[in-house]
């Protein structure tokens, strides 16, 4: 068994480090920094947003290699389809949706009430535990090896 696949899981949870460092945490310190306007704070979430959409992607294409060509693990096939979807869905539809939200606000428009931001939360507390759950599971896995 290659090294890539029994030590698959240290992808997984570098993914969780990123994710929990970008959306749980800068996305909420950025909006709470007092000298940091509006506008400014929403460009720099969009570049943010944007990087660590991309970095997903890399780690999307890796985990589908991981999980179909080297698993039959439900669990993992399961979770693993999961994450995809919502990779998928984020990147298709709700990141260019709240880049569209954000560039009305910082051209001081109002732009009408959404329920994207909300979409986009939900999908990234649900990827979280799924990614514990795939890790968690690559783990006992690679214990068993």
């Amino acid at each position: 068994m290659s090294k890539f696949i029994k030590y698959g899981f240290v992808v997984t949870f570098i993914w969780v480090g990123f994710l929990l460092a970008i959306s749980f945490m800068e996305a909420w310190v950025k909006f709470r920094a007092e000298s940091l306007d509006t506008p400014t704070a929403l460009e720099v979430g969009m570049h943010v947003f944007g990087a660590l959409n991309f970095v997903e992607r890399i780690f999307t294409a890796i985990l589908l290699v991981y999980v179909f060509v080297h698993y039959t693990d439900k669990v993992v096939v399961v979770t693993g389809i999961t994450i995809f979807t919502f990779i998928v869905a984020q990147s298709g539809y709700l990141l260019p949706e709240l880049n569209e939200h954000a560039q009305l606000i910082m051209q001081g428009m109002q732009p009408e009430k959404s329920s994207v931001h909300l979409m986009y939360v939900v999908m990234e507390v649900i990827k979280l535990v799924a990614l514990f759950i795939l890790g968690f599971r690559q783990v006992r896995i690679y214990r068993n090896l």
